[in-house]
């Protein structure tokens, strides 16, 4: 007799992590590598976070303050909100998954955009749901698609703002469109992990929405601009009976305290990131600039990825790509075949990436015209 593994893990999606530095390393003998393909902001958090974390060091011998009182006290105030319609994860895909737990049971169902962020799929499979996929309209999330699939068993509209894996925005006037047609019963979670990186003039500002919008949920980050990806931690902001039937399955001592340090120091240190989204759309132009004068397609982009057309020869320019030392990721991996993501970074890198990608794109383009 074998030992039986639960039916619906067989069901669920597999995600695929992006390779690491080191094993591209070793496997094509690499002194330097970049790694370009999980989004991280490359200029890493404000030196004052750093100091933060190096001065609590001491105390990871005690747990961690299970209630994240600081960091949600600080965020209470930032956003001037109740703090009690706050919660705090070990990264926002934990917090994906208290909401599927919370909200979904068998048989019943979401409703996101295909492809799109992997998490959401696999969190509501695993608590014996369905997810309805309505395809993107070229490259956008299609809002009113979106609505018209909701049913009477969808418990959950996801909607990413900036949408990963494509960069596209969901405008003022399609949001406003969402939020007044879904249904009052149906949860709508706005996954913004790369909303600090919108120019404001196009920026949305949801949280105003949220007084009078009891079914919305908001999921934010300090992964992406703040650079604290390896410490894990992200947050929720929605209607205090909400926040308080997550924090019913929120497993206790979930964000370590190294983690809720750095994030408030993040926030007192927070002038910082706005030098960094000019500096990344600074970047963002010249892949731009360089990719129109070498005819190569791209996706217009609100974050710190661009979406590149690569066409059907992409595993062969990833593989090169690999071999002098960059890691992308795969379109194929994200739902989007002939495409590779890439993460804007530094200058220096940017411009080392853009002269071996145009160099590697046009020799395997140019042997066919020959």
């Amino acid at each position: 007799m074998s030992i039986k593994i639960k039916e619906w893990i067989s069901r669920m999606p597999e995600y695929i992590p992006g390779k690491t530095i080191e094993e591209i390393k070793e496997q094509y003998n690499l002194d330097r590598v970049y790694k370009l393909a999980s989004n991280e902001n490359l200029y890493g958090p404000h030196p004052g976070v750093l100091e933060e974390i190096c001065k609590n060091l001491d105390d990871i011998k005690y747990y961690p303050d299970s209630e994240c009182r600081e960091i949600r006290q600080k965020l209470a105030e930032k956003y001037n909100v109740d703090r009690d319609t706050i919660i705090m994860g070990n990264g926002t895909d934990q917090i994906i998954e208290m909401i599927c737990d919370s909200f979904i049971g068998p048989g019943e169902g979401v409703v996101i955009a295909d492809p799109t962020f992997l998490i959401y799929e696999k969190s509501v499979v695993k608590y014996g749901g369905a997810a309805v996929k309505v395809p993107l309209k070229d490259f956008r999330q299609d809002v009113e698609m979106l609505i018209g699939s909701i049913n009477d068993k969808t418990k959950i509209l996801f909607l990413t703002n900036p949408h990963n894996p494509t960069g596209t925005n969901i405008n003022r006037r399609e949001f406003d469109y969402v939020i007044e047609n879904i249904n009052k019963d149906v949860l709508l979670v706005v996954d913004e992990a790369y909303w600090e990186y919108v120019p404001e003039r196009e920026r949305i500002n949801t949280i105003e929405y949220l007084s009078g919008c009891s079914n919305l949920m908001i999921l934010r980050t300090f992964s992406k601009i703040f650079g604290l990806a390896g410490l894990r931690i992200g947050y929720g902001i929605a209607d205090r009976s909400i926040i308080s039937a997550l924090n019913k399955v929120r497993i206790p001592f979930n964000v370590n305290s190294i983690a809720q340090k750095a994030a408030a120091a993040a926030l007192d240190n927070e002038s910082c990131i706005n030098e960094i989204r000019e500096n990344i759309d600074k970047e963002r132009n010249r892949f731009y600039d360089i990719l129109n004068k070498n005819g190569i397609g791209f996706i217009k982009s609100y974050a710190n990825f661009i979406l590149i057309n690569t066409g059907k020869n992409s595993d062969e320019i990833v593989e090169e790509l690999l071999k002098n030392g960059f890691i992308v990721r795969p379109g194929e991996n994200l739902g989007i075949p002939g495409y590779i993501r890439v993460t804007i970074a530094l200058p220096e890198i940017n411009e080392k990436f853009l002269s071996v990608f145009i160099k590697i794109f046009n020799n395997l383009y140019k042997k066919e015209k020959v």
